[in-house]
């Protein structure tokens, strides 16, 4: 349930599984944007950050299996992979909205997953 947060009771509260401390439904609804929001910055973070460490992973996986030789050692591949891929995952993390994030229907827990 939803309890307020200056007019409500103790009781209330402590039975409630959000609090408004504005005592404002329109909170909720910046909530679920703000979530919304969060999560699909989460997952651009993540497909940019796994597709851009497959091209440097590939050298690692053919020194394993075919035994050749490496360019970089594995010092410098980190030092490239935080000096490149950092300011761009960042980036994404702080992008915008989308005009429709709260026109879609919410997001199927089981399914869409990070």
């Amino acid at each position: 349930g939803v309890a307020m947060g200056i007019m409500g009771s103790e009781v209330s509260k402590e039975a409630a599984d959000m609090i408004l401390l504005d005592d404002n439904f329109a909170s909720i609804v910046v909530g679920v944007e703000e979530g919304r929001l969060i999560f699909d910055n989460l997952k651009k973070s993540i497909a940019y950050t796994l597709s851009s460490n497959i091209p440097e992973i590939t050298p690692f996986l053919l020194f394993i299996l075919l035994r050749m030789p490496l360019a970089l050692t594995t010092i410098l591949i980190l030092c490239v992979d935080l000096g490149t891929d950092m300011i761009p995952a960042i980036s994404l993390a702080y992008e915008e909205a989308e005009s429709d994030i709260m026109q879609r229907r919410p997001r199927n827990a089981q399914v869409d997953k990070l």
